[in-house]
């Protein structure tokens, strides 16, 4: 891949994230948490893969992100810990608003993410534009 190639697939990645953000915050204001939950992670999501394809990393299943995030940022220092923790509880809440019938995802547990995933964000793209 070239890097003006890595560039492009970067820009699309952030791109979704911050569409996945806006999607988020429609929905969160419907009332909807399960919604909201998802696209707050994908969001997330998707700008770890816009960090990874710029450091050329690669992770295939989302414990994989969370993972490779943690091995790539979090331990080396280059995150603080509480991001690494904020990723992991992202897909949790993702994967019980998606899968499990028997939790309801709460409008208190959206509205705990709602900051924290615009301030991962930040944080992620500044990696990738400090580099």
């Amino acid at each position: 891949m070239t890097e003006e190639e890595r560039k492009i697939l970067v820009d699309q990645q952030l791109s979704k994230a911050h569409r996945f953000l806006t999607q988020a915050d429609e929905v969160y204001a419907l009332g909807y948490w399960d919604m909201a939950a998802n696209r707050y992670y994908y969001a997330c999501f998707h700008a770890v893969q816009g960090l990874f394809i710029h450091k050329g990393i690669s992770a295939h299943k989302h414990a994989g992100v969370v993972s490779q995030f943690s091995l790539h940022f979090v331990k080396p220092e280059l995150v603080g810990k509480t991001y690494g923790s904020f990723l992991a509880r992202m897909m949790q809440l993702r994967q019980k608003a998606d899968y499990n019938c028997a939790y309801d995802i709460t409008e208190k547990d959206v509205h705990e993410i709602v900051n924290l995933s615009r301030d991962f964000i930040c944080k992620v793209e500044s990696l990738i534009t400090c580099n």
